[in-house]
C-alpha cells in the first residue's frame, strides 16, 4: 500500500475482469451450504475464506474480505451469497464480521432466504469443561475445551510441543460425544497428568500456543520453506485455527500478560488478493505478539584462574506476578554455570525438573545442551558472565506451558565466607506453588477452590493434590528454609 486510503491496483481477481468468474465459482460451490443443517460445516467454510486472507488484529488486516469478497457476494445476491456471508460473519474478526452480517441481513430483508443453520450459528456459545493433559516427560500438552450451543456440544483439542516454544502443533475438532473417549485415550499412559482449568486460563495457554505457531509459520514463509504435507482428511490447520479463534473470543480473558516470543516477518498483506490469495494457499496466520529483543551485549569472557576465586553472588529470585510475592534469597558462587543454577532454583522452589527451561539474559537466551529450539548452551556460561554487577537482572523460565517466570536480581557481590558452604538459602517468603497447577493464575484459582469446600472443583482439586480426608490443604504462607537447605545440600 502507498500510505493512502486507496490500495494499489493489482492483477488479482478483485481488481481484474476475472472477478465475476471467481465469484460465480464460489457461489456454485456454496450451493450445498444452503440446505445443509450442520452449523459447524458452515463455519468451517467461512473459516476457509478468513484463513486465506490472514487474520490481522487491525481493520486493514481484513481488507480483502471487507472491501473485496464481501461486497462482491452482496452484489450478486441469492441464497448462496447469503449462506457464504453468514458463514464468514460467524468466524471473522469484528470489522469483517460486521460488514458480512449487515450484507446478509440486508439480502434477507429483501426476501432472500437464510440458510437452515443461521439461527444456530447466531446462538450463544457457552464453555463447558476445560482440561490440560501433560505427557509423562512434560514435553507435550493437550488443551481441550468443550462448547455448547443450541443444545449441541462440540470440542476442540490443541496439541502443544513445549520443545518448540510451546507452539500449537495440531488442532482437532470433535463431536461432544467423542470427547470422553478421547480424554481416556490421552490419559492412558502412566505418569500422564490431567488438570482442570478455568476458561480464562485455558484461553491464555491456547492463545500463546497459536501465537507461537504463527510466528514460526511466518518465519518459514520468509524462508520459502514448503509446509509439511497434511495427511489428515479433516480441515487444514489454518482453517481450524480460525474457527478456534472465534471460539476463544467467546471465553473470558485472562489478566495474565502474553508470554514473550520472537516475532518474525514483515507486516505486509499487499500480496493478498481481495478475494483469494495468489496461488490459492493459506498465508501465515498472523496474530498479535510481543517481541523479545535480540542480544544487546557481547558476553564477557569467563573467569581465569589467575583472577582468583569467584566471589559470592547474593540473588533475589521472585516468581513473577505472584501476589504476595513468592521469593527466595540465595547465595551462589559467581562462576556457577547456568546449568547448575537451574538445579539450585529447582531445589529452592521445590520444582520437579520435569519440564523444559530457559534463561533469558541481555547476552542471549541459554538452554540445556541439545535443546531443539536452537538456543545457546547453558552448560559453560556462568552467572557472573550474564549478570556481572549489582542490580543486574536475568530471567529463568520453567515449564513453557504454565510459564513459571523467575526474576533473578543480583543484590550483592561479596567475598566468600570460609565457614559457609554454597549454594545456600538465606531467606524467602511463602510456599512455592505445586507443579502443573496452571501457572500463577492457576495457582490463585487453586487456592480459591481449596478455601471453599462448597466449590464444585473442591473434591477434584484435593484428589489431584493427593490429600486424604481431613488432611490440611496447602498453606501458601509457609516458608521453611531448613527444608530448602536439605535439598540444596544434595547439590554440593
Amino acid at each position: 500500500m502507498d500510505g493512502t486510503d486507496n490500495p494499489e491496483p493489482c492483477d488479482c481477481p478483485g481488481c481484474s475482469a476475472e472477478t465475476g468468474d471467481v465469484i460465480g465459482t464460489l457461489l456454485s460451490g456454496a450451493a450445498a451450504l444452503v440446505d445443509d443443517d450442520d452449523p459447524i460445516a458452515a463455519e468451517l467454510t467461512g473459516a476457509m475464506f478468513v484463513a486465506m486472507v490472514g487474520d490481522e488484529p487491525d481493520p486493514d488486516g481484513v481488507r480483502p474480505l471487507r472491501d473485496g469478497l464481501i461486497p462482491q457476494l452482496a452484489d450478486r445476491g441469492g441464497p448462496e451469497a447469503v449462506a457464504l456471508l453468514t458463514a464468514i460473519a460467524a468466524v471473522s474478526p469484528p470489522p469483517a464480521a460486521e460488514v458480512a452480517r449487515t450484507a446478509a441481513t440486508t439480502l434477507a430483508g429483501a426476501g432472500v432466504p437464510m440458510p437452515k443453520w443461521a439461527d444456530e450459528v447466531a446462538a450463544e456459545v457457552t464453555v463447558d469443561d476445560c482440561w490440560r493433559i501433560d505427557s509423562p516427560d512434560g514435553t507435550d500438552s493437550v488443551f481441550t475445551v468443550a462448547f455448547r450451543r443450541a443444545g449441541r456440544t462440540h470440542a476442540m483439542m490443541v496439541i502443544v510441543d513445549h520443545a518448540d516454544c510451546a507452539a500449537a502443533q495440531d488442532i482437532l475438532l470433535l463431536d461432544g460425544d467423542q470427547l470422553p473417549a478421547a480424554l481416556d485415550e490421552l490419559t492412558r499412559d502412566p505418569g500422564t497428568t490431567r488438570t482442570r482449568l478455568d476458561p480464562a486460563d485455558l484461553r491464555w495457554h491456547v492463545e500463546q500456543a497459536l501465537d507461537a505457531r504463527s510466528v514460526h509459520d511466518e518465519a518459514d514463509a520468509e524462508l520459502d520453506d514448503e509446509p509439511e504435507p497434511d495427511d489428515d482428511e479433516g480441515p487444514p490447520y489454518p482453517v481450524l485455527a480460525t474457527l478456534l479463534d472465534a471460539r476463544l473470543a467467546t471465553m473470558p480473558e485472562s489478566d495474565r500478560p502474553p508470554a514473550p516470543h520472537h516475532d518474525a516477518g514483515p507486516d505486509d498483506l499487499a500480496h493478498l488478493l481481495p478475494g483469494l490469495p495468489d496461488g490459492g494457499g493459506f498465508p501465515a496466520q498472523r496474530r498479535p505478539g510481543s517481541v523479545r529483543p535480540a542480544p544487546t551485549r557481547k558476553l564477557p569472557a569467563k573467569r581465569k584462574k589467575s583472577q582468583g576465586p569467584a566471589p559470592v553472588y547474593r540473588v533475589d529470585v521472585v516468581l513473577a506476578d505472584s501476589e504476595p510475592p513468592v521469593r527466595r534469597q540465595l547465595e551462589v558462587v559467581g562462576d556457577t554455570p547456568l546449568e547448575d543454577l537451574h538445579h539450585v532454583i529447582q531445589s529452592a522452589f521445590d520444582w520437579d525438573d520435569s519440564h523444559l527451561h530457559l534463561f533469558e539474559t541481555p547476552y542471549g537466551d541459554f538452554a540445556p545442551p541439545g535443546d531443539r529450539t536452537g538456543h545457546q548452551s547453558e552448560r559453560k556460561v556462568t552467572l557472573e558472565q550474564v549478570a556481572p554487577a549489582v542490580g543486574d537482572t536475568i530471567t529463568y523460565r520453567y515449564d513453557f506451558g504454565d510459564d513459571w517466570t523467575h526474576k533473578i536480581t543480583v543484590v550483592a557481590v561479596a567475598d566468600r565466607d570460609p565457614t559457609a558452604i554454597y549454594p545456600r538459602c538465606t531467606g524467602g517468603e511463602r510456599a512455592a506453588p505445586p507443579e502443573d497447577c496452571g501457572g500463577v493464575w492457576g495457582y490463585a484459582h487453586l487456592l480459591d477452590v481449596l478455601a471453599d469446600p462448597s466449590h464444585p472443583e473442591y473434591a477434584d482439586r484435593r484428589d489431584w493434590l493427593g490429600l486424604d480426608d481431613g488432611q490440611t490443604p496447602l498453606d501458601p504462607g509457609r516458608f521453611d528454609p531448613d527444608v530448602i537447605e536439605r535439598r540444596l545440600a544434595a547439590l554440593r
